[in-house]
């Protein structure tokens, strides 16, 4: 017997090994065997967990019906339990609908200002004063309440459900108020999440973790990174170990923030003292990578995740996708990645795979590509219909007007068609697309024409200001300048959209080109107006604001030196330099290489002084010196 049970006790500790080594490297699995007990002890624990739910459920909704419940209300409630206790199988669906509470027919439920009329008010009175429900419940259906109204973002009913509890006689406890402050966290009232952590230490009530990381996920909605951290380390102090969540909630912050050095900490604290990374985690370190266009550190972390045992998402290929979208030089990649998305995993790829994709072909200039990507989106939402999952949108039209915009045509020989490409045109029936490739620009623009005019007519897609100003960009970089400003100065006011800092720059180029300065001055204002509206944001929202619609400080300056050699190439030297003194400070002053043109021009036609006070307002650029001896003369 004793050496029976030192076999099973090692062969025990082997096993324990076993997956230990498997789950840390990757390499090895579990044998069948192992792997079947594994699983058969999860069903029963899942089983015996989701029959503990079901009971509950019941025996609150017999508490319901004897209340005064009508039948529907008590079959959405059952139908929410029986969400609540699914297996993981079935299909998702929101546990929770926003008029659940205007179901239920009993008043101390429905916690919300009544807008019904009188007298169903009097009638639920009378109900609630004959069957006296609310002194047949226990503390844990008021918790419960409190959780419906969290998830249903209705802070103010979830304060009269706490309310009503404590006058019931059942003290407060810290899971009800856990379930308040979530109602705070969802509808992203800070200050009210605060307010319910300062009650809960009023109260002289101990915060678990579940308070802590609602209280973090508060703050970080709020843009209130420095806090959370803050919060996390009081957590730490409270001998609390931080779950998974918490960690992907500041990780997720971090990078809202652009503050992708303090996402990687966060993330290696959690690996080397806390957790494993799960799918989620790895995914925002991907998007993390895609961010600052770090393809191969993201492929990297692609393949840890992989070795880690763990199985990818279709989101976590869409943000891998997106990271190698960025960067040209990985165009063949972002499809190799496709194909690994639908041959290895299984997975369909969705509107957001396809827009993606359509952004890389912009950067790569490969307008043949992007066609033949449009062409299957076109043909599914044509065969599919409402339940296609790659109808085009307004992301779509306006990365492939991009597409378009950078395009260079071929010469004008004539390119034979290959029957491959054949057989992919006639997948589609419309005529939006030619089965050629545009072989000038003013065909480039005609397909592009066609294009919008199907936006238009059809309205097939919401009409947004990225989408307008890459249409705006197909005749500025096609070199088509006839109506450019017509769509500029009539397009955006005829479909209701506001210029972005993108148009006003593509249009400064445009006038650069053209050595139009009176339309340079009217775009240089329109932009300096937008900038002082852009200015009066909130504080916390400026930055992201500026990164997403692209006028940071840099951008700024980019677009003050553009207008200056504008006005400089059309001769307009005196306000060229005016507005070379007034837009940059003495310490942030552009060099003579960054304004070429103007000092070419300066030299051009012998304005001596002109090319003095340029040099004055420029910054002088220190050649370097060597200091070693050997160097010297």
């Amino acid at each position: 017997m004793f050496r029976r049970a030192c076999h099973l006790h090692c062969r025990t500790r082997l096993l324990v090994y076993r997956r230990h080594f498997a789950s840390r490297s990757g390499t090895r699995s579990l044998d069948d065997r192992t792997r079947k007990l594994i699983e058969e002890v999860k069903n029963l624990e899942y089983k015996v967990e989701s029959q503990k739910k079901r009971q509950e459920a019941m025996a609150l909704l017999d508490k319901l019906e004897h209340a005064g419940g009508s039948v529907p209300a008590i079959a959405d409630a059952e139908e929410i339990y029986a969400q609540l206790s699914a297996e993981p199988t079935s299909p998702v669906r929101r546990m929770v609908e926003p008029d659940y509470l205007e179901k239920l027919r009993v008043k101390f439920l429905d916690t919300r200002q009544s807008l019904q009329s009188e007298a169903s008010q009097e009638r639920e009175d009378a109900l609630v004063s004959q069957d006296q429900p609310s002194t047949s419940l226990t503390g844990q259906d008021y918790e419960q309440l409190v959780y419906v109204n969290a998830l249903a973002k209705r802070p103010k009913e979830a304060e009269r459900a706490l309310q009503l509890m404590e006058e019931n006689g059942h003290p407060l406890t810290v899971k009800a108020y856990n379930h308040l402050l979530d109602a705070y966290a969802n509808t992203r009232d800070l200050q009210g999440a605060i307010d319910v952590f300062k009650r809960i230490k009023a109260d002289d009530m101990t915060p678990d973790i579940y308070t802590y990381s609602t209280l973090i996920k508060a703050h970080i909605q709020g843009a209130k990174l420095n806090d959370a951290f803050i919060i996390f380390d009081q957590l730490k102090q409270a001998g609390l170990i931080p779950t998974q969540p918490i960690f992907s909630n500041l990780i997720s912050g971090c990078i809202k923030s652009n503050q992708i050095e303090r996402a990687w900490e966060v993330f290696d604290s959690m690996r080397l003292s806390y957790h494993q990374p799960d799918e989620v985690t790895f995914t925002l370190m991907l998007h993390a990578c895609a961010k600052r266009g770090e393809v191969e550190r993201a492929l990297n972390v692609f393949e840890d995740m992989v070795g880690s045992s763990l199985y990818p998402t279709d989101v976590t290929f869409n943000v891998l996708i997106n990271a190698c979208a960025k960067r040209p030089d990985y165009f063949d990649t972002a499809f190799d990645l496709l194909h690994q998305m639908q041959n290895i995993y299984g997975f369909q790829p969705d509107r957001i795979t396809y827009n993606t994709l359509l952004s890389a072909c912009a950067r790569k200039k490969h307008l043949e590509r992007a066609r033949d990507i449009f062409q299957i989106m076109m043909y599914d939402a044509k065969e599919q219909g409402p339940d296609s999952m790659l109808t085009p949108d307004h992301h779509t039209f306006t990365n492939l007007f991009m597409s378009y915009a950078s395009y260079d045509p071929l010469p004008a020989k004539k390119k034979q068609q290959q029957p491959e490409q054949q057989q992919q045109d006639a997948l589609v029936e419309h005529s939006l697309i030619s089965n050629t490739l545009p072989e000038r620009r003013s065909d480039v623009v005609q397909e592009a024409k066609k294009l919008f005019d199907f936006i238009t007519t059809n309205k097939s897609c919401e009409m947004t200001s990225g989408l307008l100003s890459s249409y705006l960009s197909v005749h500025i970089m096609q070199r088509q300048h006839r109506e450019v400003v017509d769509i500029y100065l009539n397009a955006f006011e005829k479909y209701g959209v506001e210029r972005t800092a993108l148009t006003y720059s593509m249009m400064l180029q445009f006038c650069y080109n053209t050595r139009d300065t009176d339309m340079a001055w009217r775009v240089w204002e329109d932009y300096q107006d937008f900038l002082e509206q852009r200015q009066a944001l909130p504080p916390q929202e400026t930055v992201s604001k500026q990164n997403k619609e692209g006028w940071t400080p840099d951008q700024q300056k980019q677009s003050a030196l553009l207008m200056v050699n504008t006005l400089a190439r059309g001769n307009d030297f005196k306000n060229a330099l005016l507005l070379l003194e007034t837009q940059f400070q003495k310490e942030d002053r552009p060099t003579l290489k960054q304004l070429t043109t103007m000092y070419n021009k300066c030299i051009q036609l012998e304005d001596q002084e002109a090319l003095a006070q340029l040099k004055r307002l420029c910054s002088q650029e220190r050649k370097y010196k060597p200091t070693d001896w050997r160097f010297r003369k």
